[in-house]
């Protein structure tokens, strides 16, 4: 079985290249960089609100951070086989550990503990508002809850090969379901149903702020949406074997294609193209506050980052230099004018000899010195240096 090959990190690729839908290479793909490295195997990432970056290392027991920066440490160790991993509103990190059965926290400093058990093969892995932690068990076909304390239960079933699980805004739990090819929902009561049906070998799963269900088909190349009514539909198609995903606000899908070394993007209207280039069999993908996308690459134990082009931010500088540059025209303007006032208006001996001129029944005599006129009252003498005028 497919999924059982991922098990051992050996995967399929050429099954799946049997139905590859061929994209072609945007001609305006984003540029992509090597960010830092990871320990061994990377899988899933996260992203904390300052833009460092979290791998669980699946062949190294342990958690690497990357600072936007690209400075690469270890956070922390982990149980056996890290898969999952997400990050609470403190910076705690939590991983599912495959082998032992049980979540791994870790905290910003790196203490590095046991939160509780889980059914068999967690895999997926999320949390909600509260911090309690759910998990997708692989081989039990159930979701575990962990509180905060430590406390485990099976919150429900699910279809069968749960491998991948996100969290709505009302507390619902959605898992990917491998080998059932469908979606199942668990609500906080823990009941389950099944959602809605899927590609070939779903892989990972995300939701939109709508609470519309997103599937990559690794088997199928594409990408599955479901409404919270369950309806199913292809909502766009990827590269080779997409095995991560993710979604920005304007609900953009990105998938890692772990086959093409690259990742896709899929609109809203579902207009796929190729976003930019990975490392070697990239994995998990998460994205940043500004759009830009991170990878694992399982070969190369490192993670790259995309830098996607801000078209909001640049639309809304290209606002603010369109509007100094007319204030500065204003203002140009208004000096221009006030330029032409002034030339308009006499000088300050013309003024005076104007204003003299016209109250000449106050002030009788005329003294003038050069060009200056003054005039005083009748009688007065003129000023020093002023010679009296009739």
């Amino acid at each position: 079985m497919l999924k059982k090959y991922f098990r051992t990190n050996v995967i399929a690729v050429v099954i799946a290249s049997l139905c590859l839908v061929y994209i072609s290479p945007s001609a305006n793909a984003e540029p992509s960089t090597i960010l830092g490295t990871t320990g061994a195997g990377p899988l899933r990432i996260t992203i904390d609100s300052s833009g460092n970056i979290y791998t669980a290392n699946e062949n190294a027991d342990n958690v690497s951070k990357i600072t936007p920066q690209g400075v690469s440490s270890i956070l922390g160790t982990t149980g056996t086989r890290p898969r999952g991993i997400t990050i609470d509103s403190s910076g705690n990190i939590y991983t599912t550990n495959l082998t032992p059965n049980n979540v791994s926290k870790i905290t910003p400093q790196g203490a590095s503990s046991i939160l509780g058990t889980t059914g068999t093969d967690p895999s997926g892995i999320t949390i909600d508002s509260s911090g309690n932690i759910y998990t997708a068990n692989e081989s039990a076909n159930n979701v575990s809850k962990i509180t905060p304390q430590g406390a485990s239960s099976i919150l429900g079933t699910t279809g069968t090969g749960p491998i991948d699980i996100t969290i709505d805004s009302s507390g619902n739990i959605y898992t990917v379901n491998f080998d059932a090819r469908n979606v199942s929902k668990i609500t906080p009561q823990g009941a389950s149903s099944i959602l809605g049906t899927t590609g070939a070998d779903p892989y990972v799963i995300t939701i939109d702020s709508s609470g519309n269900i997103y599937t990559a088909n690794y088997g199928a190349n594409n990408v599955s949406k479901i409404t919270p009514q369950g309806v199913s539909s292809i909502l766009g198609t990827t590269g080779t074997g997409p095995i991560g995903i993710t979604i920005d606000s304007s609900g953009n899908i990105y998938t890692a294609n772990y086959g093409a070394n690259n990742v896709s993007k899929i609109t809203p209207q579902g207009v796929s193209s190729i976003l930019g280039t990975t490392g070697t069999n990239p994995r998990g993908i998460t994205i940043d506050s500004s759009g830009n996308i991170y990878t694992t690459n399982a070969a190369d134990s490192n993670v790259t980052k995309i830098t996607v082009f801000d078209q909001a931010a640049a639309t809304a500088e290209a606002a603010r230099v369109a509007a100094a540059t007319a204030e500065a025209a204003r203002k140009a303007k208004e000096q221009k004018e006030l330029t032409e006032i002034l030339a308009l208006i006499p000088s300050i001996g013309e003024l005076t000899l104007s204003l003299g001129e016209t109250t000449q029944s106050l002030y009788s005599n005329k003294c003038v010195k050069g060009k200056t006129t003054k005039y005083v009252k009748y009688g007065a003498k003129c000023p020093k240096g002023y010679v009296k005028k009739k």
